[in-house]
């Protein structure tokens, strides 16, 4: 009798750990986490995507949007370099924007923006989340004195936004910023520094100072990738005073920087992507977009890995 009422009792017990135990293997089996949030599940979906597509290959661009510029003139030319394989979007001259850029972006797409004080240019950072993680990202201050374009009196400071990008398909991480030097920045007759622009050649060197540390701090394993409109044309830069001889040297950066490009390549412009040779990717390929509604080339570069 005691035994009777005890097997009733343990039965309920029994037969719902017996049904929970095989949910869990069918849900195993399945591929499906009883415990996963959606967040989880939204990852799961991100790492996914990055990884269905080429892990031996990536594209960051940089694009100076001119101030002023509306929703439907940005989305043009950020859906121009996105259609030339971009992931990672450098921009320049963008300043009190970020609902419009952010408005301008396609959905998959996080914009990084630098906090604190707005100056005479905000250099923000976009990346599409289905192919890069974010694994960290701060604001930097590029120059704390600089210019004003038309006079050449003291304007506010100038701020960049690192992001450190983790390739979902790859493992490769990238440290990115993007920066805009000083206009009238070079003597075009000498090509060395435009001395008559004293303030903007010092900020110049302030800011080619800020990027090397930003380098130079990286770890072993970040290669480093800059994106900027550097105002100094690549054929006329013939000293060691200026971009040639501040970042892209003493950081061994290969770039479309060049005086004498190769058949099909950039020629001699403002525009640059600059990235670390020391790296298991290389950059092998430039593209320019010239049919925009800004007034520069979008600039496309394609890192590939190393054989």
């Amino acid at each position: 009798m005691v035994f009777g009422m005890f097997f009733r009792a343990a039965l309920p017990r029994v037969l719902a750990r017996s049904t929970v135990v095989v949910l869990t293997a069918v849900l195993l089996l399945t591929g499906v986490t009883p415990a996963s949030s959606p967040a989880q599940a939204r990852e799961a979906d991100r790492s996914q995507a990055g990884a269905a597509g080429p892990s031996g290959r990536f594209s960051i661009a940089t694009l100076n949007l001119r101030k002023g510029m509306r929703v439907a003139g940005m989305r043009h030319d950020i859906n121009q370099v996105i259609g030339g394989g971009a992931t990672v979007i450098g921009f320049q001259e963008r300043l009190f924007s970020r609902p419009a850029l952010r408005a301008s972006l396609p959905k998959s797409w996080t914009l990084l923006m630098p906090s604190g004080p707005t100056g005479t240019d905000d250099n923000p950072i976009a990346f599409d989340k289905d192919v890069w993680e974010l694994q960290k990202t701060w604001s930097v201050l590029l120059t704390g004195k600089t210019w004003r374009r038309q006079t050449g009196r003291i304007a506010h400071d100038q701020y960049g936004v690192v992001a450190v990008l983790r390739h979902r398909a790859s493992g490769h991480v990238i440290r990115s910023v993007s920066f805009h030097l000083p206009n009238h920045l070079h003597n075009r007759r000498t090509g060395g520094p435009n001395y008559a622009n004293r303030g903007g050649v010092e900020a110049m060197w302030r800011m080619a100072y800020r990027v090397r540390v930003l380098a130079q701090n990286a770890p072993e394993e970040h290669q480093f990738v800059a994106m900027c409109d550097c105002n100094v044309t690549s054929n006329r830069d013939t000293t060691d005073h200026l971009v040639k001889g501040r970042i892209t040297k003493p950081l061994r950066l290969e770039t479309n920087y060049a005086g004498k490009p190769r058949k099909g390549a950039v020629g001699a412009g403002i525009d640059y992507v600059m990235g670390e040779r020391g790296s298991d990717f290389r950059i092998r390929s430039y593209r320019s977009y010239r049919k925009l509604a800004t007034d520069h080339p979008g600039i496309v570069a394609t890192f590939k890995r190393r054989r």
